[in-house]
């Protein structure tokens, strides 16, 4: 099934091993990059990939990295290499043994990503004082205060060395950062209560006064994680598609797919590249529909993203058959919640009535201003 996106700045056709949008103007690729989405177990959002580090990727699992100099490159598993090493116009990634495939597309889109790229950096870059660890801010400015979202801090003393300051909010805007205290790189500001209880340590970054990419990259190297993560989630949210990765863990690969000895417990993997809704279905030896995920009625479909979902256990046993077969397991991941459109949501592990499988074609067929990605695994049962 097709992964849908309804407006997206990066187009479907985009499905090569390494697809690349170059969205610089012909500078060469910068070498540390940030991590925008990725579906892939051990890639996170706004995690940084550094100079010469490797990119490995399962098959299924997709990554997209943001460069310095704004070039977007999408990679799809199965994917071992270093990222970096791809030079404008010469880009290759080994898909697997004797097979190097690659896509290139110039969409001249760097003046539409700007926008909200832009426009997200500023937003994070307006420092929650009450968060402890390391937190960006631009040189050569005056950087702003945000209003902490913890209900009763609206009123903090913040203190470097010997030096406190009050400062307060009266509505939810952004202050600026108080006269008095100092802006240093790497200086540890320590937010304290009226009372001096203590609240947490902002450690201080100084970034260059550069825009766009080369400031996502310098602030995820110089370790500002949750704000760039903020800042890629605006960004993957405006150019790159819902993304959903599937495998069975462990697996013995039969060459066509994983396989499994008669009775043998089936352990599987799944993780999305954001929050979604997450609906999983087995298809057993007699081509009986079973609704897998979520495990009951009243368990929330929604799912976090980056975070690995194990489909095994006592409260979802799943078991290959006790002869040979094949097993399908599918999984849809949506933007929205369908608990009312996909069949056997109340019916968790229980077979579906024959229709059951057309039902959920045209339950996702049907959907209109929803982002849908779908991943299918074949079990071999011998």
């Amino acid at each position: 099934m097709p992964k849908r996106r309804f407006s997206c700045l990066l187009p479907s056709y985009l499905l090569g091993a390494a697809a690349v949008l170059a969205l610089g103007c012909g500078q060469a690729a910068a070498a540390e990059a940030v991590v925008v989405a990725s579906s892939a177990p051990g890639y996170v959002q706004g995690q940084l990939v550094a100079d010469g580090q490797a990119v490995r990727l399962p098959d299924g699992a997709n990554a997209t990295l943001l460069f310095a100099n704004g070039r977007l490159l999408r990679l799809r598993g199965p994917y071992d290499g270093v990222p970096g090493e791809m030079a404008d116009g010469a880009v290759s990634a080994r898909a697997g043994p004797a097979d190097d495939r690659f896509m290139q597309s110039d969409l001249g889109a760097a003046r539409a990503l700007g926008n909200p790229l832009d426009a997200a950096l500023e937003k994070t870059l307006a420092v929650d004082p009450s968060v402890s660890g390391t937190q960006c801010v631009k040189a050569g400015g005056t950087p702003l205060l945000r209003r902490p979202a913890e209900p009763g801090l609206d009123r903090l003393m913040l203190q470097a060395g010997a030096e406190r300051v009050p400062v307060s909010w009266t509505d939810a805007g952004p202050i600026p950062w108080p006269r008095g205290l100092p802006l240093v790189d790497g200086a540890d500001i320590g937010a304290l209560r009226p009372d001096g209880t203590p609240v947490g340590t902002l450690h201080l970054r100084m970034m260059e006064a550069t825009g766009g990419a080369a400031l996502a990259v310098g602030m995820a190297s110089a370790g500002c994680a949750g704000q760039i993560g903020a800042a890629m989630a605006s960004l993957r949210d405006a150019a790159v598609p819902l993304d959903l990765f599937l495998s069975a863990d462990p697996a013995t690969d039969s060459g066509a797919g994983p396989a499994y000895r008669p009775g043998e417990d089936i352990r599987l993997l799944v993780q999305t590249d954001r929050d979604a809704n997450l609906y999983c279905y087995l298809r057993n030896a007699r081509a009986q529909l079973i609704p897998i995920f979520p495990p009951g009625a009243t368990m929330s479909a929604r799912v976090m993203g980056n975070v690995p979902i194990s489909l095994s256990g006592d409260r979802m046993p799943l078991r290959a058959a006790d002869g040979p077969a094949d097993l399908e397991v599918r999984c849809i991941a949506t933007s929205r919640n369908l608990d009312n459109e996909m069949p056997g949501r109340a019916a968790a592990f229980r077979p579906l009535p024959e229709e059951a499988a057309v039902q959920l074609d045209r339950a996702v067929s049907r959907l209109r201003e929803t982002e849908v990605a779908s991943a299918q695994l074949i079990l071999k049962v011998r």
